[in-house]
This record gives C-alpha cells, sequence and structure tokens, in this order.
C-alpha cells in the first residue's frame, strides 16, 4: 500500500455553465478559466500510517480532496483504502435543514442516547395533520450506475411503519418498506444491523439507471394518524469509495442546481462543499487516533474548517470573486493541510511521554 499522499493541483481550467441569476433572469454567467500553481501534500509518516488509515471520517476527506477536486490531478496517487468497494460519507441528510421540505411533520429533538455512545443528535418526527401524507424529503442530483447507500438509525417507541423513496420529477423509481416492530419485517431490500439499547440501522440501496436530480422521501404509511411518531438519527448517504471520482465529474452538473450559487465557480463550489461536510463529520464525530488526541491537532482542523467555509461563502455569494484572490486561498487551504499532517507526523515521531506531549502541543496549538 502506497503512503505518499500528493494533492498536486497543475495548471486547469475551471469551467462554468451559464445560468440566469435569480436577480435578473437575461445576466448569465461568463466562463472563466483559472491556472493554478502546483502544490502538494507532505508525505505522511511510516508510524502515522495505521491509525490514519483506519480513520473513516479522514479517509472521507481525502477522497473528496482529491477524487472531487475541479479538475483532473496529474499523476494522482493511490489512494491507500484497504477496500475500495467500503462506503463513504456523501451527504447528510438533516432533518433540520432550510433545504429540508416537510410535509405534514413536525421535527424536535429528542433527549434520549444513541446507540454505542455515538455523538449524534436524535430527533422526534410526528404527524401533526390528518392528512394522506406526511413526510421528510430532501433533493440530490444522483449520478446513473453509483450505488447509493441511504441509512439512518432509529428504534419502536411510537409508530413503527415507513417507507424510503426515491423520485424523479413527481414519479417514484424506487421504494422499500421498513417496520421498527421487531415482530414485522422489513421489505427484502431492507438491509437491518442491530446495535445496542435496540436501535436498528436500516439501509436501503438504490442505483439510478439516469443522471438527474432526485427527491429522497422518508414518511409515514398511509395508515399513520396525527400526533404518530417515531425517533431517528444519522440519516445519511454513502457510497463506495471508488465511486466519488466519477461524482467529481458532474461538479458543474451538481452544483448548478444550487440556485444560490452566484459566482461561475461551479465545480470550486462543490468540491469546497464536500470538504466542508466532510470535515464536520470529522470533527463531529470526534474519532481522532489517541495518539493525535490533541488540542494543537484539532486546533488546525478547525482552522482549515474555518478557512474552507470563508471560501465557500465567497464562491457562493460574490459574483465578482477575483480570480487572484481565489488562487491564493486555495493555496493557502494547501499550506493549513499541511500543517496539519505535519503536526501529526511530530506526534507519532516524538520521544516524549505522552504527558509532555500532550503538554507540549497545547502550548503550542492554543
Amino acid at each position: 500500500m502506497k503512503y505518499l499522499f500528493l494533492f498536486i493541483v497543475p495548471l486547469f481550467l475551471l469551467s462554468c455553465e451559464e445560468r440566469a441569476t435569480p436577480k435578473t433572469a437575461t445576466q448569465a454567467h461568463k466562463v472563466k478559466s483559472i491556472d493554478f500553481e502546483e502544490f502538494k501534500l507532505i508525505d505522511i509518516s511510516p508510524k502515522a500510517q495505521t491509525d490514519l488509515y483506519q480513520w473513516k471520517s479522514f479517509q472521507s476527506l481525502l477522497q473528496v480532496m482529491l477524487a472531487m477536486a475541479p479538475s483532473k490531478i496529474k499523476n494522482p496517487p493511490l489512494l491507500p483504502l484497504s477496500n475500495p468497494d467500503s462506503l463513504l460519507l456523501y451527504s447528510r441528510l438533516y432533518p433540520i435543514n432550510s433545504q429540508t421540505v416537510l410535509t405534514n411533520i413536525y421535527v424536535e429533538r429528542d433527549w434520549r442516547a444513541p446507540a454505542e455512545s455515538a455523538k449524534d443528535t436524535v430527533f422526534r418526527i410526528e404527524k401533526n395533520k390528518e392528512a394522506s401524507t406526511a413526510n421528510l424529503q430532501w433533493e440530490r442530483f444522483l449520478v446513473a450506475g453509483i450505488p447509493y447507500t441511504w441509512s439512518f438509525i432509529s428504534k419502536k417507541v411510537g409508530y413503527d411503519r415507513f417507507h424510503l423513496s426515491f423520485l424523479e420529477g413527481t414519479q417514484e423509481v424506487y421504494t422499500a418498506f421498513f417496520s421498527l416492530d421487531p415482530l414485522v419485517s422489513s421489505g427484502k431490500n431492507v438491509k437491518t444491523t442491530s446495535l445496542s439499547d435496540d436501535w436498528k440501522q436500516y439501509k436501503v440501496v438504490f442505483t439510478p439507471k439516469k443522471s438527474a436530480l432526485y427527491t429522497l422521501r422518508l414518511s409515514f404509511d398511509e395508515e399513520a394518524k396525527m400526533n404518530d411518531n417515531a425517533i431517528f438519527y444519522r440519516s445519511v448517504l454513502e457510497l463506495p469509495a471508488k465511486d466519488f471520482p466519477k461524482v467529481g465529474q458532474y461538479a458543474s452538473k451538481i452544483a448548478a442546481e444550487n440556485t444560490q450559487v452566484e459566482s461561475s465557480y461551479y465545480s470550486v463550489f462543490f468540491w469546497l462543499v464536500q470538504i466542508e461536510d466532510a470535515l464536520k463529520e470529522l470533527l463531529h464525530d470526534d474519532a481522532f487516533p489517541e495518539q493525535i488526541e490533541v488540542p494543537a491537532v484539532k486546533a488546525r482542523f478547525r482552522l482549515f474548517e474555518t478557512q474552507i467555509k470563508v471560501l465557500t461563502d465567497n464562491v457562493r455569494n460574490n459574483p465578482d470573486f477575483k480570480e487572484e484572490t481565489l488562487k491564493a486561498q486555495i493555496k493557502q487551504l494547501g499550506g493549513t493541510f499541511n500543517s496539519i499532517l505535519a503536526r501529526i507526523n511530530n506526534l507519532y515521531d516524538s520521544n516524549l511521554d505522552e504527558r509532555m506531549q500532550y503538554i507540549e502541543v497545547s502550548e503550542e496549538g492554543e
């Protein structure tokens, strides 16, 4: 297994599709091309390789940074994945979010603790009207031929029969029935895994035949009454690690579906959003290997996250974002990530005892 991470961004062209701005239908974005100077990630210490290769959130972050970069990377290294079919996070499906559509449903945080001492937030959903339908739904652009896995974790505390559906437009192209009642079987296309404290994880795999914008819908079944409710958490969309580059090829198309993008850098926007989501997952899970469970490393990840957010905001909201500024900030991102790797290398290669090591990195990182 190779253990050199080379993150090379050569001279590449970032193109964007023409689209109308929300303010003026006749105004269209101009095609922009940008030359980036090369930079690369520093080598990772052999002593750190095993822990970093087994750190799933870190793997997801690297996949996004390398495989979803706005242009094809020259001579990319083989990523250190033990299994190219292993699932990595692609998108979180948040029940409380400005882009989540609620139909006859009320959502609130629940007091119950998740399984396996996870740090996720449990949510409670309740049907709040006497209506034939009650659901949550999200829109995502899905690429044909890629098996997307939609999963979430739940347990029986109230109503127990639901459906997961994928729709193209108004047409339902795939659906799965699942039951929270252990005495009632879920559909054959639902994989169920038992967790601690009666929690269960439910998984459904959908492979679209067409690359298009799809609606993902979680709904109470038709027999649910007003005030029926359920709890769940960690609703996510995952895909095999080997398919991240294929999704990256649709960056401009995917970003163009977001009508709030004001600049022309669609592919850059998509890349930054994916990095931001991967970072959020890494910091939220807080599953750092013991050797680097120190403030100095976390502080650098937080700095990297802040820089990503600032640049994403500019690309999203500034139609006149300057080429020179964009180039400088992307170069800054590479430098910050290298500082993370350098600190990790230092911790694994250091001869200080554990306590002195913690003190040294804490004082330097704060």
